[in-house]
């Protein structure tokens, strides 16, 4: 019997794929941080004249969005950077997104080779810092989050990437796998969570200040659990894509001396199909043209305050038109190598 197959041919070029110039870009959760700022970009794209235009694609994790910017599903994609390490390995089952705000129940098996999987997606620019905020009850007799062990830990982000940042946190605690508990929800849903008493302690990523946090603090006592700057040293030296930071004293209601904290990157990432153009012109929207060339800190116009776009301990790999960008600022980074394939080829439709 003949196999008659309908199939669809497109160069990629992956913003030159749409012909209302529209690039897919994965999101995370409904109503995230990520969506909040793609929102916030499109705004710029729009002010600025620029042709093109984001699309919000809702996707599990930042786990997801890299799988699915890597085979070319999407164009770009804000991403937590701790994910990298562990997103495109071999995996089995996973279900790759949410699109367009209904879920895909079915499951999926990631295959390739076993050796290598072949990274076509490279960095634009880290967008901004999450902070994680570990705080307790003021009454708890916790003074360490090595004390946590066997305690319920309501983990609070939109990012299920926050809850393997958190699992090793606690693993560089000294706390065993089996003492580990956490219960990972939106970041409004798990600050009820805590008051409610359904956790011992609150893990909550956020920017600084976080108004989730805030009102918190605000609304009952509770005590921030610091990590001393000599674990801090020991935890980003093999955790690679967190760094050091600290809450400064007096940010919320309450907190009179100074936090010690870990911050996690969230990145700005493009399947290296995207073309200069589009990136050209994105880095002249997100970027304050008026930068100096010694200057490591670089602004978004309306957006906030943008971090010079690595971790120092991540070797980070650059879009070439992002890397160009950067090196015209007197700032050096690392750039892709590998290019994209020139064709993709999507079966549509079959029938025998």
């Amino acid at each position: 019997m003949k196999r008659v197959l309908t199939l669809l041919v497109c160069g990629l070029f992956l913003a030159g794929c749409s012909e209302d110039k529209t690039l897919r870009v994965g999101v995370g959760a409904p109503d995230s941080d990520y969506y909040k700022y793609t929102v916030k970009l499109n705004e710029k794209l729009e002010k600025a004249g620029a042709d093109f235009r984001f699309k919000p694609v809702y996707t599990a994790d930042s786990a997801s969005s890299i799988r699915l910017l890597n085979n070319g599903i999407l164009d770009l994609a804000l991403i937590n950077a701790s994910a990298l390490d562990t997103a495109l390995a071999v995996v089995t089952k996973i279900n790759p997104a949410y699109v367009a705000g209904s879920i895909n129940e079915k499951n999926y098996d990631v295959i390739n080779d076993g050796d290598e999987v072949n990274v076509y997606n490279s960095t634009v620019a880290g967008v901004y810092d999450q902070t994680l905020h570990v705080l307790v009850r003021e009454d708890a007799p916790y003074d360490d989050i090595s004390d946590l062990a066997e305690k319920t830990i309501v983990v609070g982000s939109y990012d299920y990437a926050a809850r393997s940042v958190s699992f090793g946190l606690l693993k560089d605690h000294g706390i065993n796998r089996s003492a580990r508990k956490l219960v990972v929800k939106t970041p409004q849903e798990a600050v009820d969570f805590f008051k409610n008493k359904g956790a011992e302690a609150l893990f909550l990523y956020d920017k600084v200040p976080s108004d989730h946090v805030s009102d918190l603090c605000k609304s009952m006592k509770v005590k921030f659990l610091s990590i001393n700057p000599d674990r801090l040293g020991i935890i980003t030296k093999y955790e690679k894509s967190l760094t050091a930071t600290t809450i400064d004293a007096n940010q919320y209601t309450g907190q009179k001396e100074p936090v010690g904290a870990i911050n996690i990157n969230i990145l700005l990432q493009a399947h290296n199909g995207v073309s200069d153009k589009v990136i050209d012109e994105l880095m002249k929207v997100m970027f304050d043209p008026e930068l100096t060339s010694n200057n490591a800190e670089i602004k978004v116009i309306d957006i906030g305050k943008l971090s010079y776009a690595t971790v120092p301990s991540l070797n980070l790999l650059f879009h070439p038109r992002a890397a160009d960008f950067y090196e015209k600022q007197g700032l050096t980074v690392k750039e892709i190598k590998k290019i994209s394939p020139l064709f993709d080829v999507h079966i549509v439709a079959a029938q025998d």
